[in-house]
């Protein structure tokens, strides 16, 4: 497979991803913005791969994904370890999704990449199926949105892993047997406007809000969980000084819970509540703290944004993979129903603990990573 000639500079990078979550998106989008930027004679198109595999399949997978993390999470977490194991469970999924492979194979046709980027496991698999049966030729980047690998990511035929840190990278070296020379200690992309610092006391004045004053993001997921109102009326209530920054999402039930809360609690002087927004970086440069479920992009972003994290209700699986290394690598604090409120506030009351963790997400973060990305798709595509 080919791209049609159109100059010396000319590139087409195919994105694929997916709507299991928003992580695989934005992460998407990211590189997207970065290339664009960067080099803007390439061209670039993102394409949900689900949503191209037909309603079927996407909705199946999708809701199913959305039914088992929120409904019966243990059960979901089983499953999650048990293809991680090379197992006929495990065998049984990639085989699967291997089925719908050539149904994948009209969509890269029609844009005739020069590369593709996969930000989603089981996508990774078609392609890698795709390249086997010689039905493509083009090299492939599988990246990991998680701060742990799963063995669905690991297809034979994909040219190029691409992982968020680098411990990772024994992992699939000894555990999945991946070659040392495809694996990829890149990080996850974010979008600039998360790396470039910002001033807390600037922005806080924008917003209205006491420069003084410790502040606390709190974020309810891409699933809105109403957990999360456990913990705010926990800390409206409490005596010291502090601000809350709400953000919702797109869940207006969620919202309207908060705005009732607010109005009993009569703690809206303390709060700023807000829908949807566009430049949830900006408050998270002005946060000192975050609480927040552990989503991959969710903990990206707050790294790159050097934010320490107070994580509650993570879901078995890749979000508590997240949970783990974010606790061993002093980035967060993991919170409790009861005693969320008191957690954070005893963390807020350290400053130099807190100092610890903002520079242990520093040094974490990979503030270059839409670009080293795209850096490997131009070295694996012979276009550098």
């Amino acid at each position: 497979m080919k791209t049609a000639w159109k100059g010396v500079d000319y590139m087409k990078v195919l994105i694929l991803t997916a709507s299991t979550g928003g992580g695989h998106k934005r992460a998407a989008a990211a590189i997207k913005s970065k290339i664009n930027t960067v080099s803007p004679e390439t061209e670039v198109t993102v394409i949900d791969g689900m949503e191209a595999l037909g309603s079927f399949y996407n909705t199946t997978v999708t809701k199913g994904y959305h039914i088992m993390a929120t409904k019966v999470p243990d059960f979901y977490g089983t499953l999650y370890r048990l293809t991680d194991e090379y197992k006929p469970v495990a065998k049984a999924v990639m085989k699967s999704n291997e089925m719908y492979a050539e149904k994948l194979l009209e969509t890269i046709e029609e844009q005739k990449p020069d590369i593709i980027i996969i930000c989603h496991p089981f996508i990774t698999n078609m392609v890698s199926k795709l390249k086997e049966k010689g039905m493509i030729d083009v090299k492939a980047i599988s990246l990991i949105t998680d701060y742990d690998s799963h063995r669905t990511y690991m297809s034979e035929y994909i040219d190029a892993f691409v992982v968020a840190e680098p411990q990772m990278a024994d992992k699939l070296k000894t555990v999945y047997e991946i070659p040392e020379e495809k694996i990829y200690p890149l990080g996850i992309p974010t979008f600039d406007s998360f790396i470039q610092q910002q001033s807390k006391e600037e922005l806080r004045k924008r917003e209205r809000l006491n420069p003084d004053v410790p502040t606390v993001l709190l974020m309810a997921g891409s699933f809105g969980v109403t957990g999360v109102l456990n913990f705010y009326e926990q800390l409206a209530k409490r005596r010291e000084k502090i601000q809350l920054i709400v953000i919702t999402g797109r869940n207006i039930k969620l919202f309207d819970s908060f705005d009732k809360k607010i109005q009993k609690l009569r703690s809206g002087k303390r709060t700023k509540l807000l829908y949807f927004v566009d430049n949830v970086e900006d408050y998270m440069h002005m946060a000192d703290l975050i609480v927040t479920k552990p989503g991959g992009l969710t903990v990206t972003e707050s790294i790159a944004c050097h934010l320490p994290m107070a994580i509650y209700s993570a879901f078995p699986g890749q979000e508590q993979d997240n949970v783990d290394f974010l606790l061993a690598q002093n980035a967060a604090i993991l919170i409790d129903e009861e005693r969320g409120a008191e957690q954070i506030m005893e963390l807020l009351k350290s400053p130099g603990r807190l100092q610890e963790m903002k520079e242990n997400c520093k040094r974490l973060a990979f503030p270059n990573a839409a670009e080293d990305i795209f850096k490997l798709a131009k070295k694996l595509s012979g276009k550098e």
